[in-house]
């Protein structure tokens, strides 16, 4: 992880003096190489032992950042830092937004893993969520933009569900545990 770590460092220098919390769409392709290049390069060294559950473990650590509460209290991080497993590499990256996730989303065409993260959250947060996933796309729409919605609207028509994957679990889980808006629904099929 310490690859994820320097391409966020790289991307942040690259729009400095401005934070990475305050990235919009069209910052993206002048700061975001850095970030794609290092989850490429995480996927690619762990070609031999499993690639895709690499790419997903970073993009759970990049999603569980972006959704985490600011500011953070130090009783916050306190429990965080014992309970959540995701904590320690998430506060190795700086304070991000979702463009910065979407963007990446994109730029790795995973739209299959967006879907499969999205439904292991909470429903109500899976609605905000996809909220401002709309909301992004159709701020200057791209014709990447369109292929890439196009791509995640199927995933999600053909969204079965991965009950045995502990990753999900545990990213369910801290959505779950962490996150404000909690609801005792199922997402719909």
């Amino acid at each position: 992880m310490t690859i994820l770590h320097g391409g966020f460092l790289l991307a942040e220098q690259l729009f400095h003096p401005k934070a990475l919390a305050e990235l919009t769409k069209s910052d993206w392709e002048h700061v975001g190489r850095p970030i794609v290049e290092a989850l490429r390069e995480i996927s690619s060294a762990a070609a031999h032992s499993q690639p895709f559950a690499w790419k997903k473990k970073a993009l759970i650590i990049i999603w569980a950042k972006v959704l985490q509460p600011h500011p953070v209290t130090p009783s916050d991080t306190e429990t965080r830092w014992q309970e959540d497993l995701f904590f320690s590499v998430g506060n190795m990256i700086p304070t991000i937004n979702h463009t910065i996730l979407f963007e990446l989303l994109k730029s790795l065409e995973a739209s299959g893993l967006f879907i499969q993260l999205l439904m292991a959250l909470p429903t109500t947060i899976c609605h905000a969520e996809l909220e401002r996933f709309l909301e992004h796309v159709t701020v200057d729409t791209s014709s990447e933009d369109v292929a890439f919605f196009l791509d995640v609207w199927w995933e999600m028509m053909k969204h079965k569900g991965h009950p045995q994957d502990p990753l999900l679990s545990q990213f369910s889980a801290m959505a779950h545990k962490y996150l404000p808006a909690l609801d005792e629904f199922p997402h719909p099929p």
